[in-house]
C-alpha cells in the first residue's frame, strides 16, 4: 500500500485525516466488517482536483464500484469543502442526521484563514461522524464494537448546559424580583 492508502481509509496522501484517526478508522472498520459484515470506508479525495460536482461524481462512482454491499462510504473533499455519505442499501442509516448533528457543527466556520486549524477541525468532524456511524451500524446488527470510541452518556454535555442555563435564568429572575430596585410610593 502506498502512503495515504489503507483498506478503509483511502486517498489520504495529503494527510487531511490525521494518522491517529486513520489508525482508529482502520481498527474499527476491521472489527465492524468482521462482526457485522458491513464495510465502512472513508475516501479522502486525495490530491486530485475535485472542485466540481461532476468531478466528484466520477470519483465517487469509480470508488463505489470497488465496494460490495452492504457498505457505507464517507467521501471527504477537503479542497472542495464537501462531505458526502453513500450507503448501500440506502436505509442503513440516517445520513442527514449524521451529517447535520455529528459533523457539520465541527467543520471550520471560515475556510482559508488558518490551514492547520481548518485541517484539525475537518479531521475531527470526520472522526466524530465516523464513530457515530460505526456505532449506529453495530447496534443495528446487535454487535458491540470494542475498539470504537464509546459515547457513555449521549447528550449529557448538552443536557448539563441547558440545566445550567435554566437555573441561571431562574436565579436572575428571582434576584431581580426580590432584590431589584424598590419602587418608591
Amino acid at each position: 500500500m502506498c502512503a495515504g492508502q489503507g483498506l478503509f481509509v483511502q486517498d489520504n496522501g495529503e494527510g487531511h485525516l490525521v494518522p491517529k484517526s486513520v489508525a482508529l478508522v482502520e481498527q474499527v472498520s476491521n472489527e465492524l466488517l468482521a462482526k457485522a459484515k458491513i464495510s465502512l470506508v472513508v475516501f479522502m479525495g486525495g490530491s486530485k482536483d475535485l472542485e466540481t460536482k461532476e468531478q466528484r461524481q466520477v470519483y465517487q462512482e469509480s470508488k463505489l464500484k470497488t465496494l460490495h454491499a452492504p457498505f457505507v462510504a464517507l467521501f471527504a473533499y477537503y479542497k472542495a469543502q464537501k462531505i458526502e455519505i453513500v450507503a448501500n442499501p440506502t436505509n442503513l442509516l440516517d445520513k442527514d442526521k449524521i451529517f447535520f448533528e455529528h459533523m457539520a457543527p465541527f467543520l471550520p466556520k471560515k475556510w482559508g484563514e488558518n490551514e492547520a486549524q481548518n485541517n484539525a477541525r475537518f479531521s475531527f468532524a470526520l472522526l466524530n461522524g465516523y464513530t457515530y456511524m460505526a456505532e449506529v451500524l453495530s447496534r443495528a446488527r446487535h454487535v458491540s464494537l470494542e475498539s470504537n470510541i464509546k459515547e457513555d452518556n449521549p447528550n449529557s454535555f448538552m443536557k448539563t448546559t441547558l440545566y445550567i442555563l435554566l437555573c441561571s435564568l431562574l436565579a436572575l429572575f428571582f434576584y431581580g424580583y426580590f432584590f431589584g430596585s424598590k419602587k418608591s410610593q
